[in-house]
């Protein structure tokens, strides 16, 4: 027996759910295929009729490459901070300019996938310390803190 829901996180884990999904490039086939539910199963997902069990949950992000956070998550993911601040870096931008970025961080994240397929899932050297302005970074020599 399906049990069914009509709440706000049923709806919010649709959402994401099938943000996540499209921008992982899956169909709701392949995606109920990789986690071994049936294609109605994840359809009901994201309509937030029925709420996948925490095991599955756990299951879809890991296959979409997210935390069970970003699932759950009360913003649209395509509003997200981080995506914000990517938005804001690339406006000043040329068209070639973005294009150079862009490449740079496909190279960068099938660098970073690579790393977590190795099980090398530790931070990444200077990960989280902000960079200083411009104005304000270090010459050849010194070194940043």
């Amino acid at each position: 027996m399906v049990k069914l829901y009509r709440s706000e996180l049923a709806r919010r884990l649709g959402r994401n759910l099938a943000h996540y999904r499209r921008r992982a490039r899956l169909t709701q086939e392949q995606l109920a295929e990789a986690i071994r539910v049936e294609v109605a199963t994840v359809s009901r997902y994201e309509t937030g009729a029925t709420l996948p069990s925490l095991v599955t949950l756990e299951t879809m992000a890991a296959r979409l490459n997210v935390a069970v956070a970003d699932l759950l998550a009360e913003e649209t993911p395509a509003h997200s901070s981080e995506g914000e601040q990517v938005l804001a870096m690339l406006e000043p931008l040329t068209v070639d300019e973005r294009r150079v970025v862009l490449e740079m961080l496909a190279t960068l994240v099938g660098f970073l996938r690579e790393q977590r397929r190795e099980g090398r899932t530790g931070p990444v050297a200077g990960a989280g310390r902000r960079r200083p302005p411009l104005g304000e970074m270090p010459g050849p020599l010194e070194e940043a803190v």
